[in-house]
Order: structure tokens, then sequence, then C-alpha cells
């Protein structure tokens, strides 16, 4: 759904357009050629922001991480801003998206994913079906106003595609990667004293553990006891590389044999994890072939 957002150019034409910011209304933030962006806009974008976060393993905090949180705010506007400007050309340029793009587009990720499925990903992202549309109908709009500007763009010649990919190897490495079976009985967002809630937490834990050395299916007992939404379903199946997992997760994964099972229950912020190494594939160097579209993409 976001690879359109993603591939999105940031056109020469926006510097030409006139911004202003801190027009005076306190919950308008910006104004982009007459259209507000309001703080209720922005806001949302931040929460979706730090749901992203949140799914990487990272947790925002409001008290220890304002200057971090001032500087996504900034990142997040100038994101929205950009995004008006660029819906504001496709008018120019008399690109448009029709409902029925939409709906075709609406049908195909329900067919990808079931509808219930579909239903269950915009109430977890806590979106009505309406805007649900509008938010596809900007990106399929970015996306044909990208196809419109790029299209007397000639692709470079495969001696320049080759000499970029000798220039630039390191940054087409492929990180060692981590794969896991993981439980996690959760503390974050329980109610009650949070003593009891992490005594109770860990002692449910260690029956789990206790289960799995006694030979239990560590993947059955994922699916019928992990409160990791991600995970859970899959038997618990995760896999990382550096950096994408919750720092104390990382370092006991590390520590692990192929195969092994953590001896103790992994605290992090979300909970206790009961751990499993299943795979590690080293890093790797892409060759030019499986390089060669992605440079394709940066030189044009």
């Amino acid at each position: 759904m976001h690879k359109a957002l993603k591939a999105v150019l940031l056109i020469v034409f926006i510097l030409a357009i006139a911004i202003s910011s801190g027009c005076g209304k306190k919950d308008i933030v910006a104004t982009v050629n007459g259209e507000e962006i309001t703080r209720e806009q922005l806001n949302e974008e931040m929460e979706n922001m730090k749901k992203y976060y949140k799914s990487m393993g990272m947790n925002i905090d409001e008290n220890s991480d304002k200057e971090f949180i001032s500087q996504l705010e900034s990142t997040t506007l100038d994101q929205l801003i950009t995004q008006v400007i660029l819906v504001q050309e496709g008018e120019k340029l008399g690109v448009k998206v029709s409902a029925v793009d939409i709906d075709k587009q609406i049908a195909q990720y329900k067919e990808s994913m079931t509808e219930e499925k579909y239903k269950q990903t915009l109430a977890a992202n806590g979106w009505t079906e309406p805007k649900f549309k509008g938010m596809l109908e900007k990106e399929m709009l970015i996306s044909k106003i990208q196809e419109k500007v790029l299209a007397d763009v000639k692709p470079p010649t495969e001696q320049a595609v080759q000499e970029y990919y000798e220039k630039n190897k390191s940054n087409f490495k492929v990180p060692i990667r981590y794969e896991v079976r993981h439980i996690l009985i959760m503390t974050e967002g329980k109610e009650g004293d949070p003593a009891k809630v992490k005594l109770e937490a860990k002692t449910e834990a260690l029956a789990i553990l206790e289960q799995i050395k006694k030979g239990a299916d560590f993947a059955e007992l994922a699916k019928a006891k992990s409160e990791d939404p991600g995970t859970a379903s899959k038997g618990g199946v995760y896999a990382f590389s550096p950096g994408e997992a919750v720092e104390d997760f990382e370092a006991s994964v590390k520590t692990l044999s192929l195969g092994q099972v953590v001896s103790e229950p992994v605290e992090t912020e979300y909970g206790y994890h009961i751990i499993k190494l299943e795979k590690i594939t080293p890093e790797s160097q892409k060759s030019f072939q499986e390089a060669r579209s992605e440079i394709i993409s940066v030189l044009t």
C-alpha cells in the first residue's frame, strides 16, 4: 500500500511553491497555497509514525524522547506539506484517480488478505473505510503524477548502471538475519499494580518455558499462549537484522546456538519473551543482477 509514497520524487517545482507555517491560528500548523494543514492532521500522522516505530521494536516515550519527538514532528509535517503540494500539482496536470480505480485497488487488497483480515487491518489502525479510501486516493494520485513526470525520462545506460554498482558495492550488502520463534507474555498495557502484573507475567512465562524443556512443541505453544499479535498465529516466527529488534531481545538471541532455547524468560518493555533460535542467514553481497533494478530506479 505504501509503495507509491516511498517512490515519490521531490519534484523540482516544489521549490517554487510558497509555504507558510505557524500562520497565527492555533490549530493550523501550515498553509500550502491556501490549503491548511491542521494540528489534528499532524497529530494523527504522528500517531501512525509512532505505531510504525513500535512495530519495529522501538517505543517512543513522551517524557524521555522529547528531542526525537520534536524532530519526528518536523519531518512528518514536511511529508504532509509535500503530499499537499503533489496533490495540488496533480490537479494542475489533470491527473485524476477515479472511484473505480480505488475500488479495484481495495478489491485486490481484500483478495490478497480476505475480507475479514481487511476489516481487522482497518480496525487495528483506527481507519474507517471512507478514511482509508481517502488515503489510498492520495497515494494513487501521487503515483500517477510520478508516472506522468517520468514518462519522457530515458533509463540509464547499462554501462552507467554497472559503474554505479562497482562504486557503491557496500550499499548493496544484505545484513545478517536471525530467524527465531518466540512467545511473549505481555506486561505493557495491562492494568493493575505494575509489580503484580510483572510477577504474574514472569510466572506464566516460566511455566511455559518448563513445558518446552519437557518436550512440548514450541510452535504450538506459541499459537496457544503468545500474546504477540504479529507472530502468535505463525507459531512465534520472527525474523530480524541487527537494529530491528528490541535491544535486550536481540542481545539474548546473539547468545544462543542454533536450536537452543533461552534458559530464562527475557524481559523487555513489552513483557517476558521465551526465545528459540531457528536460523541464521549470514551477511551477503547482492550481485549486480540482484541490485540492477534498484540501481536503475536510483539513477532514473
